[in-house]
């Protein structure tokens, strides 16, 4: 069917902006007008022949107008099509004729909700049940009748009724419009009842609750994990053993996984993490020799931490972990033998990572009722290609596997962050600073506690260096080189200092900020 002959229509609108205009044309054409409650007064008193819907449905409007539409005439007069024998017989047997015109717009469901002196009950009134269902039936049937679901679409409408132009693609575009309408619209009732429960998430539509956690990050703030609606296998990690995780171990755990990820070491690692922040890196011969020299960097601080390696978890190294107190062990494998010793602490969760399950090309954040959006941040080998030694000392190569360990790990460290590091690992970590030799400052701290020469380490920081402190205080350490993003209107004084002490500075032209 290309073009359509109206020859009746259904009107019923909350928001009534040129209606009256649009029916008085409807009728010049002969088009039968049928409407309900406040639309029928409104187009009766502006002098529109119009029906009532009750009197072909021979019911009244019910329950204060919540049910006026919803009747088999109604819906089989928007839903037949007359090309089908049988749906013309069902038609005649309810005493039904088809509807080739369809104009709902829905009540302001979101006006009122985001209305601060709505009610609840106000609110509640506000979602349309009729108007949907027509819309979407009529939607559905769209090569047998035309559908507006917007004041605005009348003028259009108008001028391709008078030429004779309501054709299929045309009204297919305005079916489209609808699906979209009650989508947003229907994803709006679900924010509110959302909200109502302090659930922000279920608002998105794609997500459902899977249990309520303890707490969140502290007691008196609730708690839950959802997934994502048709997606059975989402778990991120697959728990072995241990009591269930908590708010703040699901986002440790993630961050853990992410550092030995960023690392790309074909060779043992292990990344320790406490509150979000790498306490402790290092590599080995096998992964208890990665996992000890991880521990070195920082021995008070891992203590109730993370542990994150990229290899398998022997019996040896299970007998290490267990001396101390771990909330989690994330590794690809583990040996009969050490899930057993593992398992005999009865709280500690032991953990697979799903690589595939926890890609996630985005990060989301509430912004009140907004979101706010961007891209993982990623590192690369090739990335070290756009690197630049922009000291006289150009010193790096002996110096090249301590300056991937430090940054690939400063990425991973709350801003302002510094990482000092050798060819082993971390050497000291001083994490989330409002100036950046105060990060720096704790870092040496960290690593004088912890017995850790600072003789032949580099520095890395995750941003530029405002001022040439930093690096006068790394020379009075023993530190050899820095790596850092470069872009500072002060880089030559930094450089200069770096050319005064003999030490290599590298640019990476990449900043790694984690707020």
């Amino acid at each position: 069917m290309s073009n359509l002959t109206i020859k009746r229509a259904i009107i019923s609108v909350w928001n009534k902006d040129k209606v009256v205009p649009l029916a008085k044309k409807l009728e010049k054409q002969d088009v039968e007008i049928f409407s309900t409650g406040g639309t029928f007064r409104k187009l009766e008193e502006s002098g529109v022949k119009v029906n009532r819907v009750s009197e072909i449905t021979q019911y009244p409007e019910i329950l204060d107008g919540r049910v006026k539409t919803l009747h088999p005439v109604i819906f089989g007069g928007l839903l037949a099509d007359p090309d089908k024998e049988q749906h013309k017989k069902d038609l005649e047997q309810i005493g039904a004729s088809s509807f080739q015109l369809v104009v709902v717009n829905l009540y302001p469901f979101s006006q009122a909700y985001n209305d601060p002196e709505s009610s609840h009950d106000e609110i509640i009134e506000m979602i349309d049940i009729g108007g949907p269902s027509m819309l979407r039936a009529a939607a559905k049937n769209y090569k047998s009748n035309i559908v507006l679901s917007d004041p605005g679409q009348y003028d259009r409408f108008l001028e391709k009724l008078g030429k004779d132009s309501l054709n299929l693609g045309y009204r297919k575009e305005l079916a489209a419009e609808v699906f979209q309408k009650t989508y947003e619209y229907d994803r709006q009732i679900v924010k509110y009842f959302a909200d109502m429960q302090d659930e922000s998430l279920l608002a998105e539509g794609l997500y459902k609750k899977v249990h309520e956690l303890r707490y969140g990050e502290n007691p008196d703030q609730k708690a839950s994990l959802y997934a994502p609606q048709e997606d059975p296998d989402w778990r991120p990690f697959q728990q072995l053993g241990g009591k269930e995780l908590s708010y703040n171990n699901y986002q440790d755990c993630l961050a853990a996984y992410q550092i030995v990820q960023d690392m790309q070491f074909d060779e043992p690692c292990c990344a320790l993490i406490k509150h979000m922040n790498p306490c402790g890196f290092g590599t080995g011969e096998n992964h208890k020799e990665a996992y000890l020299r991880a521990v070195k960097t920082d021995p008070k601080s891992y203590y109730g931490g993370i542990v994150s390696l990229n290899g398998k978890v022997t019996k040896e190294l299970a007998e290490e972990m267990i001396k101390s107190f771990l909330e989690c062990i994330i590794a690809p494998e583990y040996e009969t033998e050490a899930l057993e010793i593992l398992k005999s602490k009865k709280n500690l969760r032991i953990l697979i990572p799903d690589h595939e399950g926890l890609k996630n090309a985005k990060q989301i954040q509430s912004y009140g009722r907004g979101k706010l959006v961007q891209d993982q941040q990623k590192i690369s080998e090739s990335e070290e290609q756009n690197w630049k030694i922009v000291t006289n000392n150009k010193n790096t190569d002996a110096f090249r596997k301590a300056l991937r360990i430090g940054w690939r790990l400063i990425k991973n460290v709350k801003s302002n962050a510094i990482v000092l590091a050798d060819e082993n690992g971390a050497v000291g970590v001083g994490a989330g600073q409002m100036s950046r030799v105060d990060a720096l400052k704790i870092a040496i701290r960290k690593a004088g506690e912890a017995g850790l020469d600072l003789e032949g380490t580099i520095m890395a920081s995750d941003a530029f260096f405002p001022f040439r402190d930093s690096v006068d205080l790394a020379h009075e350490e023993g530190l050899v080189g820095v790596i850092q993003p470069g872009g500072s209107i002060r880089d030559e004084e930094v450089i200069t200092a770096c050319d005064e002490h003999n030490m290599f500075m590298v640019f990476t032209g990449k900043r790694v900020f984690k707020h």
